[in-house]
C-alpha cells in the first residue's frame, strides 16, 4: 500500500466516509458510493472512500474493498482510532479536509455518520444537508433531494459552500461493484498532529443486535391504516409465514404502535427492493412509496382506485384489504394442507 504524507495528498475530489464497526465496514459505506461514483465521472473528479481505524490487519474486509466502486480507499491509522470517539474523529477529518480541499464530502446516515458530519460542518462553517435520497450533477453542480414538509414533497437542494456536504439516507442505493481494484493509499499525518481526545473509554461491551432482513428480502407484505386494527397486523406475520416473506408497515401504523419502528418502509425508515411487494391498505403517499418504488412486482390491495399505489401498482386489487388478508390465509393453509 502506498503512503502519502497529510500535505501532498491530492485535491479537489470527492470524498466519502468509509465507517468501519467492530472491524467490518458498514454496508451503508457501499451504498453511497454508488450515486457518488456518477457525480464523480460527471464532474471529471476521482471517488475517494475515507477510514479510519487503528491498524491495517485489524479491517477484516480488505477483500470487499477491493471491489468498490471508489477510484482509491485512503486509510488513516492510528492506535488512538481503535474506538470511535467524536471529537478525535472529528479532528482528523478535519485536517484532511483542509489539506484535500475536496469538492464534496458525503457521510452514510448512520447513528456516526450523522454525528460527525454535523460537528465538521459547524467547525468549518459549512452548509450540511441531512438524509439525502438523490444526488444529481446539473451545469456542473452538484443538486441534491431529500424530503420535507412532513415528507410530503421533495425538495431540490444546492450547497453554496464547499467542500458540499450531506448525509445520505440508509437503504436509498443498491451496492454495485467496480470495474476494477481501487488504488489503496495510507494518509501519514505529521508528527506534531495531536491523537488526544477528551473521551475517555472506560470499557466496551459489544451486545448482539437483531438483524431485519426487510431491506433484503424477496417478498415484502406492508400493511398501511387501511388493515384498521393490530390484529390485522399479526395475520399479515401470519401471511409472511405461509410464503416466507418480511412485513413492513408505513409511518402511521408504526406510531400508532400495530407494528414495531424498525419495520417502517419509507423515507424515515427502510428502503426496499424485493421481488414482489404487495401493500395491504396503503393509500402511497410520498414518505411511503419513495422507500419502495424500486421494487420489481407491486401488488397494491386497496377500496379506493384512485389510490397513488394502486395507480403505480403493475396489479390492482380493488377491495377491503382485511377481507383479502384472511382470504388469501385461508386459502394458502388449503394448499399447504
Amino acid at each position: 500500500m502506498e503512503k502519502i504524507i497529510l500535505e501532498e495528498v491530492p485535491q479537489e475530489n470527492i470524498l466519502a466516509y468509509g465507517e468501519y464497526f467492530q472491524d467490518k465496514l458498514h454496508p451503508s459505506s457501499l451504498e453511497i458510493l454508488t450515486p457518488l461514483k456518477e457525480v464523480s465521472y460527471k464532474l471529471g473528479k476521482r471517488l475517494i472512500l475515507v477510514i479510519l481505524g487503528e491498524e491495517l490487519d485489524s479491517f477484516r474486509d480488505l477483500k470487499i474493498l477491493k471491489k468498490i466502486l471508489a477510484d482509491e480507499v485512503w486509510f488513516i491509522l492510528h492506535p488512538e482510532l481503535k474506538h470511535f470517539r467524536e471529537d478525535l474523529y472529528t479532528k482528523v477529518l478535519v485536517k484532511l479536509i483542509e489539506n484535500s480541499k475536496p469538492l464534496g464530502f458525503f457521510f452514510p446516515a448512520t447513528l456516526r455518520g450523522l454525528s460527525l458530519a454535523p460537528r465538521i460542518a459547524g467547525i468549518l462553517n459549512l452548509g450540511l444537508c441531512a438524509h439525502v435520497n438523490k444526488i444529481e450533477v446539473e451545469n456542473s453542480q452538484i443538486i441534491m433531494s431529500r424530503p420535507t414538509y412532513g415528507e410530503n414533497i421533495i425538495a431540490k437542494l444546492v450547497c453554496k459552500t464547499i467542500p458540499v456536504m450531506a448525509t445520505i439516507s440508509l437503504g436509498a442505493f443498491s451496492i454495485k461493484e467496480g470495474e476494477k481494484e481501487p488504488l489503496f493509499r495510507e494518509i501519514v499525518f505529521p508528527e506534531n498532529f495531536s491523537w488526544k481526545s477528551s473521551i475517555k473509554i472506560r470499557k466496551v461491551n459489544y451486545t448482539k443486535k437483531e438483524i431485519l432482513p426487510l431491506s433484503s428480502a424477496k417478498i415484502v407484505l406492508a400493511g398501511g391504516r387501511g388493515l384498521k386494527r393490530k390484529e390485522n397486523f399479526l395475520k399479515l406475520f401470519e401471511l409472511a409465514k405461509l410464503i416466507s416473506a418480511e412485513v413492513g408497515g408505513t409511518r402511521p401504523v408504526c406510531h400508532e404502535g400495530f407494528i414495531e419502528d424498525k419495520r417502517m418502509i419509507g423515507i424515515s425508515g427502510v428502503s426496499v427492493k424485493p421481488k414482489l411487494y404487495i401493500g395491504f391498505g396503503i393509500s402511497g403517499a410520498l414518505q411511503h412509496t419513495a422507500g419502495m418504488e424500486q421494487s420489481e412486482y407491486i401488488v397494491a390491495i386497496n377500496i379506493d382506485k384512485s389510490a397513488p399505489l394502486v395507480k403505480m401498482a403493475n396489479l390492482a386489487l380493488i377491495g377491503d384489504a382485511e377481507k383479502i388478508l384472511n382470504l388469501l390465509i385461508e386459502r394458502l393453509k388449503k394448499e399447504v394442507s
